[in-house]
């Protein structure tokens, strides 16, 4: 948080949430384009999805509660994973090990080996529908950090499919290429505080502060409340559009196998010998 606030603009002296998230966007030289969310506000969103209709008092409380949960619940999980012998969290390796996979058919060739500069070509995959991209690839072996043209890198902190096909061709371990913010010891630290119990509402100390009453006048709009974010560019994936949708049964498009018109498949095999069965 310390470094995105030295990333305000001159004379600001604190920035919002959502100032941090675009001023970052700026800044990132593209890295975080469609892996982050729009803003902070989306992740809150997606917490709140199922609360935010209750009172204010019922909002308050449940975030204590379940924040409280994810310090404890948390920490409980790097200490066991600590007492396992692990050094990364378990998300990261769980990342890494597919990558593995897939990285075990790439192609390595070496572009400049004394600034660690490499081309990756992908394989292709079983159903050979992918495959075959060429990828950028610098990876410094002496402060183990690097990037990849996928972005993936950069953005998640840990090496990519692409990175790890080259530092295996150095013969070296990828985890040791996992930024220091992952390691367990980071973890436990995030989340080794804890919070003191709440106690009932007749132990408060009695309010005196303004009276704030609520807009009884105003009315809710009707229908039902939008429980989804809208979507925006960020949604697109730059893919060409599908066709129309094409019903399963009759592959006819326009509708699905629910609202086919006139199934012809298995239990409608030819309209014909429908009609003539149905005339005799």
């Amino acid at each position: 948080m310390q470094k995105l606030r030295e990333l305000c603009p001159e004379g600001a002296q604190w920035c919002t949430g959502h100032d941090l998230s675009m001023w970052t966007f700026h800044k990132d030289g593209g890295t975080r384009w469609g892996i982050a969310t729009t803003n902070s506000g989306e992740s809150i969103n997606s917490v709140y999805k199922a609360v935010r209709a209750l009172p204010i008092s019922a909002i308050v409380e449940m975030t204590f509660w379940k924040t409280n949960a994810w310090f404890v619940n948390r920490l409980h999980w790097a200490r066991t994973n600590e007492a396992q012998g692990k050094v990364h969290a378990y998300k990261v390796m769980e990342v890494m090990e597919n990558d593995n996979g897939k990285s075990s058919r790439h192609s390595v060739t070496v572009m400049n080996r004394a600034n660690g500069e490499y081309s990756v070509t992908t394989g292709h995959r079983e159903d050979g529908r992918r495959g075959g991209h060429r990828h950028e690839v610098v990876v410094n072996f002496r402060t183990k950090v690097g990037e990849c043209s996928c972005q993936k890198y950069q953005g998640r902190g840990w090496p990519c499919s692409h990175a790890m096909a080259v530092i295996k061709n150095r013969s070296k371990d990828p985890r040791h290429f996992v930024s220091p913010f992952f390691n367990i010891d980071s973890l436990k630290n995030t989340y080794g505080r804890s919070f003191r119990a709440l106690p009932d509402e007749v132990y408060w100390p009695m309010y005196e502060g303004k009276l704030i009453i609520p807009p009884f006048g105003q009315r809710r709009e009707p229908g039902r409340p939008r429980k989804k974010r809208i979507p925006n560019e960020m949604d697109q994936s730059g893919r060409p559009p599908r066709g129309p949708r094409r019903c399963s049964i009759c592959k006819v498009p326009g509708h699905d196998k629910r609202r086919c018109p006139g199934p012809i498949g298995p239990q409608n095999p030819d309209p014909d010998v429908s009609e003539s069965a149905n005339a005799t």
